[in-house]
């Protein structure tokens, strides 16, 4: 469907990657990982077209559609939510004129009417115009509105009522709604709520396209991907499995680098003190030049970048009381709007607390009011004994000096620690070397946060309130503020959607749960790990149940099938079986296309023929798969022409 081909790309004098080789299937499932800085984002600028690469080339599958979801927030028009869901740009008018010209193709031409690559493509078409019916298109819309988080009643709203995360919904929601053949996703989970997160991750298994997904959250990678391309040394890397794998083959794989690194490192120091020793001696100066021209042809091995991050205690702060924060008949409301009533709590010292609930319900109207940056409309909240608040907001990179560097806002708020050890802090953080020199009034809204969250781990705090601190956050950030948390002596509250960053942090969840007349406030007497299940739970339950399929179900490989199903038609536990023997068969058709570009570019190499043995197995395999994967396509056809 899509091969990266002999990519390569530079900037300056910095290589971003040299030869990228990469191909997505019908049927991938990919997560692009790397640094910040590692050309991510060039990459997917040059899969889209709106960059041009060094050298090498992207190659499409005809007619092949691409949703693309960028981080920034877009720029919307005056339109209603439903009505930018529905604008597709013409992409429906397209997909006729495909299916249009693809019967044509297949009347006139027999041969074409056998070609897998063109009943592929032709299937897909199909079942994108039958997504992208105008009397279904509407109400596909709303569906995935509604798993987004939108109420009926937004439907028809303008979209400059919307903050910033909801208009990134939905942008998400219209990309869904193409249903194209690839979903290039970046960061797709940043503003959703942990019920439209299991909403989308649910919709996402369901879509008969591929994704190539980039996102910081590990568990939503970990859930969607069976395979990794990482950017790394200048190359990109290709692992099989979820991110959990992908760490156990590059550990394996850096261990053999080490080794062979270290062995090189061995010749070449021996090489020179041979040179050193004899080079002047005429006895030994053929044997020494000889040396020499060893180490001119000898490919260097590189070992990667060091990027073990610092590891970050918070400065000690003094003991609270045991009642941190004591709330009797709190009410919050806004004009009319009651958002939670009679709350009554007591945080106490030490605890770790999840505040959870949908976008909207109050949670960070609660968090503000915990932190006492809101005043309660009714009731009381109380802090208790020295207790010194460390409040981090989603906007708080707007509290920054503008004018000040990085540095110099870091340094205001622990001007006895050592600039070195500062500066180590802000690197864990992504500024590092000349970067903590620019002003603040020149970094992106994400280097804003980042410096925010900085701010705030260097100043002395018991009570910690943090309103998603991970948005940000590249991997590697996001462990240091992790790790330093774990080690956290104070009192925590935290609002956050990255499960697998909350699940060890907290101790007790307090849900907020919307009625008409406020959202009631309830601490639940279940882990975080235990409301995860629930929530899954609870969505399974929302949907309708399906029957089940017979054991035998989907076995059948007779050529008389598709005829007698289009005479009496399948039952519904028979298409179920075709539906997911063909779903089978398309991730076994991706896995040996897959392996088929990597036989063609290894037989495609001279060195390969220089082991005889390894060149004949090579070939003969390639003779097999190309065997087997005729025999794959043909079912995939049989089972489209039952299912049509």
């Amino acid at each position: 469907m899509l091969h990266v081909q002999a990519i390569s790309k530079q900037f300056g004098a910095k290589v971003l990657f040299e030869g990228a080789e990469a191909h997505l299937g019908y049927r991938s499932r990919a997560a692009l990982i790397g640094p910040n800085g590692a050309g991510k984002s060039t990459l997917i600028k040059i899969i889209l077209g709106q960059e041009a690469a060094d050298s090498g080339r992207i190659t499409r599958a005809r007619h092949l559609s691409i949703g693309y979801l960028a981080q920034e927030v877009p720029k919307f028009s005056g339109n209603t939510v439903l009505g930018e869901v529905l604008r597709l740009d013409g992409r429906r008018a397209e997909v006729v004129e495909s299916k249009r010209e693809l019967e044509e193709l297949f009347s006139r031409d027999t041969t074409a009417a056998a070609d897998p690559a063109l009943l592929e493509r032709y299937s897909r078409t199909l079942e994108e115009a039958e997504h992208l019916d105008e009397y279904r298109l509407e109400a596909r819309a709303k569906e995935i509105l509604t798993g987004m988080g939108f109420k009926p009643r937004d439907f028809e709203r303008s979209l400059t009522e919307f903050s910033g995360g909801w208009l990134m919904r939905v942008a998400l929601s219209r990309v869904l709604l193409m249903d194209p053949d690839l979903l290039l996703l970046d960061e797709p989970t940043n503003h959703l709520d942990l019920e439209s997160l299991l909403w989308l991750e649910d919709f996402l298994r369901n879509h008969r396209g591929a994704m190539l997904l980039v996102s910081h959250d590990t568990e939503f990678l970990n859930r969607m991907v069976h395979e990794v391309l990482e950017i790394d040394q200048r190359r990109l890397w290709t692992y099989k499995g979820n991110l959990d794998s992908f760490v156990e083959q590059k550990e394996q794989r850096l261990a053999v680098l080490r080794s062979q690194y270290e062995g090189q490192q061995a010749r070449i120091a021996e090489i020179e003190d041979f040179v050193r020793r004899f080079g002047a001696k005429a006895t030994k100066a053929r044997q020494a030049q000889s040396r020499l021209k060893e180490l001119d042809r000898m490919e260097r091995i590189e070992l990667p970048d060091d990027r073990s991050t610092v590891r970050f205690r918070f400065p000690p702060a003094p003991h609270s009381g045991k009642e941190v924060v004591t709330v009797r008949k709190a009410s919050m409301r806004f004009g009319e709007k009651v958002v939670f009533r009679d709350l009554d709590w007591v945080i106490r010292r030490g605890s770790r607390v999840a505040i959870v609930g949908v976008n909207g319900a109050g949670k960070t109207t609660l968090l503000r009011l915990l932190a006492g940056k809101l005043e309660a409309s009714s009731g009381e909240v109380r802090h208790g004994h020295r207790v010194k608040n460390g409040y981090y907001a989603q906007l708080q990179a707007e509290s920054l000096n503008l004018g000040k560097t990085i540095l110099e806002e870091l340094e205001q708020v622990a001007p006895e620690m050592p600039v070195s050890q500062v500066r180590a802090i802000a690197g864990a953080f992504l500024f590092t070397g000349d970067a903590v020199e620019k002003r603040c009034a020149v970094l992106s809204g994400g280097e804003k946060a980042r410096v925010a969250l900085a701010k705030l781990l260097l100043s002395p705090s018991n009570f910690l309130l943090l309103d998603e601190p991970t948005n940000h956050l590249d991997v590697e950030s996001r462990g240091v503020l992790l790790e330093a948390l774990r080690d956290y002596e104070g009192t925590l509250c935290l609002v956050s959607h990255d499960r697998a960053f909350v699940s060890p942090l907290v101790d007790s969840v307090l849900e907020i749960i919307p009625a008409p007349d406020g959202s009631r406030v309830v601490q639940l007497v279940e882990t975080y790990d235990d409301y995860l299940a629930r929530k899954e739970r609870e969505l399974a339950l929302s949907k309708p149940a399906l029957p089940a399929a017979p054991a035998s179900a989907g076995t059948s490989g007779s050529a008389a099938a598709p005829e007698a199903a289009r005479r009496t038609g399948p039952s519904n536990n028979q298409r179920q079986a075709w539906e997911r023997e063909r779903a089978l068969t398309e991730d076994e058709i991706s896995r040996l296309e897959a392996r088929q570009a990597e036989l063609n570019t290894l037989l495609g190499d001279v060195a390969t023929y220089s082991d005889k043995s390894k060149s004949m197995a090579l070939a003969e395999e390639q003779r097999q798969l190309e065997k087997t994967l005729g025999e794959k396509l043909a079912r995939w056809e049989e089972l489209c022409l039952l299912l049509s």
